[in-house]
């Protein structure tokens, strides 16, 4: 079965406003924008609760490729976008979500989603009558080997990763100037409004890179990752344990066992080519660099006079010579951060598992979301 959620995150620019933690210490180097931006991140990622709305927009366009079905899409998504608020509890590892698609500015589909330490689960009454779940304990049962994903997230859990942390931080006088050299104060506030009604003004740090800042700043990071030991360890922890977890698998899947990976000789070639590979892909990138189409990505951050994180908005947009077109607009007004909130949690007493659904529950749920896109006008039967 495949299934689509919705992540109110954007990996690229946590990890490297992430780098934005030690600009404090930077302070007399940096831009004003990326110090206030620093000061802003930290405090939003030392916050134990948060509690946002969001509205994502979406745009695409086949251009000179163009077919009758594409076109629908194109159509489609330019009367489409969806509305949410996210509501999570670090401390108890909890969040919830409240979701909403639109079109033509009328509500096309509601529902939530609910995640705790123990299980996965979504309610959209429109597309299935009982709450469905999963529960994380039984969600790779049937699977002939049991992954310890735990292991990956320690891995990268910037909180509680000391080593990280300083891995992180030694990339600041690489990125810093280079974000600095993109960021920006904008010359008029942003007004936000809230859950509550109430309105605030606020300043607006902008973060705008094109298809060369991106690849300089990509390439920078790289360069020092060849050559910087503390990296090299990382990269060589996390690589030898998805190998001893690949070799488990293979396990599982011989009767006869004879196909092993031997894990000592690719972990000693892997140290010994490592920076040689990383330079590789520097060098690769330049090569592509005239393939890849020109792009804009731009982060927001709107921050108050104290510099408390007030709301954020991430775009991407992509067009190339074919006049193919892609553009994603995220906006986020965070109501709060490290204040006490109200997770509304779904019951999954009288819900379904979905592992146990019939192919007529399957059938049924299709036919739901057909119905569904007809009320828009949207047909998907040929």
């Amino acid at each position: 079965m495949k299934r689509k959620t919705l992540l109110n995150v954007s990996i690229v620019f946590v990890l490297l406003l992430s780098l934005l933690l030690s600009s404090v210490a930077y302070s007399q180097t940096v831009s004003t924008p990326l110090l206030k931006a620093g000061l802003a991140y930290a405090q939003a990622q030392s916050s134990k609760t948060i509690d946002e709305e969001f509205r994502i927009d979406l745009r695409y366009s086949a251009g000179n490729n163009a077919t009758a079905d594409s076109k629908k899409l194109e159509e489609f998504f330019k009367k489409m976008y969806i509305k949410g608020r996210v509501i999570s509890d670090v401390s108890k590892y909890e969040s919830s979500m409240q979701i909403a698609l639109y079109y033509n500015n009328k509500e096309l589909l509601k529902g939530s989603m609910y995640v705790n330490k123990e299980y996965v689960a979504y309610n959209f009454p429109q597309i299935y009558s009982k709450p469905l779940y999963v529960k994380l304990n039984q969600a790779y049962a049937n699977m002939p080997v049991q992954i310890d994903v735990n292991k990956y997230i320690k891995l990268f859990d910037i909180q509680n990763n000391p080593q990280l942390q300083s891995l992180i931080a030694s990339y600041a006088d690489v990125v810093l100037p280079k974000l600095a050299s993109c960021a920006k104060l904008s010359d008029k506030k942003v007004e936000l409004i809230f859950s509550n009604g109430k309105k605030e003004s606020c300043d607006e740090i902008i973060f705008e890179f094109n298809k060369n800042s991106s690849l300089d700043l990509l390439k920078a990071i790289l360069t020092k990752a060849a050559d910087d030991k503390a990296t090299k360890e990382v990269v060589l922890n996390v690589a030898k344990a998805i190998l001893e977890d690949s070799q488990a698998i293979l396990n599982a899947q011989q009767l006869d066992k004879t196909t092993t990976l031997n894990i000592d000789e690719i972990m000693k070639q892997a140290e010994a080519n490592y920076s040689q590979s990383i330079k590789e892909v520097v060098y690769q990138l330049d090569k592509i660099s005239p393939q890849i189409p020109p792009f804009t990505l731009q982060y927001r951050m709107m921050v108050d006079g104290k510099n408390n994180f007030k709301g954020e908005r991430l775009y991407f947009y992509l067009k190339d010579s074919n006049n193919f077109k892609v553009m994603f607009d995220l906006k986020g007004v965070i109501n709060s951060l490290n204040q006490p909130v109200n997770i509304t949690k779904i019951d999954i007493s009288k819900g379904a598992d979905i592992s146990k659904l019939s192919d007529k529950d399957f059938e049924t749920i299709m036919r739901n979301v057909e119905n569904i896109l007809k009320m828009a006008g949207i047909s998907i039967t040929k």
